[in-house]
């Protein structure tokens, strides 16, 4: 995958209602994580909050049915610039399935997402929906997205919660490191890295089958497969993309 070192990221976050008898929301976490990325945007630069580099909450929408997430992804978005757009769908999956009001199925998935030009990548914040069979299907059919990440397995909702905001995190801010003096954000270049590098911080994400998936010179590349691959061979290395 190219490098895109440079490029400022907005989140567009699509959200389906999880239970009728709860109101759970991933939108007050987006909310917190774009308070933190403004501080440390400030911090990193020397001078006051001021504009963002990143948005971690550029747009939030309620949907209900495959028509509704459609008519949002491919609304155009005012005051984009030169930023990138990552869409953040959150929802109940099923192995080919995600669900909302009404089940949307991969297949209808794929051709919803196919026309989309301005996107970077699609994060599902569902549980078994995103095995490599989904992410080919869906890669290998939009030829302007290019990676997909999220989980293979159930999940509990605060884990992946957690899971979900610590990529989201290290892409937009880096990681966090405080030696003896100056602590400081490591910078995290790509999608990918950020997927390798939240293995080394919170390993869970492995358990869980937290996965981005990309293009590569193989192919469909899942960064978990290769993680592990990497681990069994060199133990002691940390994998790299």
């Amino acid at each position: 995958m190219k490098s895109r070192d440079g490029y400022r990221y907005i989140i567009k976050v699509f959200e389906a209602q999880w239970d009728q008898l709860h109101e759970e929301t991933v939108k007050p976490f987006f909310e917190q994580l774009k308070r933190d990325t403004e501080d440390t945007y400030a911090r990193r630069n020397g001078y006051r909050r001021t504009r963002p580099g990143h948005d971690a909450l550029f747009r939030y929408v309620v949907f209900q049915n495959a028509q509704g997430l459609k008519d949002a992804l491919s609304r155009q978005d005012q005051g984009v610039d030169s930023r990138t757009k990552i869409a953040y769908i959150a929802c109940h999956g099923e192995r080919g399935k995600i669900s909302a009001v009404r089940d949307i199925s991969r297949t209808r998935l794929k051709n919803i997402i196919a026309p989309l030009s301005s996107y970077d990548g699609l994060f599902f914040g569902a549980c078994d929906f995103v095995d490599r069979k989904t992410a080919e299907v869906l890669l290998e059919n939009s030829p302007h997205i290019k990676w997909v990440a999220g989980y293979a397995h159930w999940i509990p909702w605060l884990e992946g919660m957690i899971c979900d905001l610590m990529f989201f995190r290290l892409l937009l801010s880096g990681r966090f490191v405080r030696p003896r003096i100056n602590a400081r954000w490591e910078p995290v270049g790509r999608p990918e890295d950020a997927a390798f590098r939240l293995y080394e911080d919170f390993s869970q994400a492995l358990d869980l089958g937290f996965s981005l998936f990309f293009r590569g010179r193989e192919g469909v590349v899942s960064t978990r497969e290769r993680y592990l691959e990497h681990q069994s061979h060199h133990p002691a290395q940390r994998a790299v993309s």
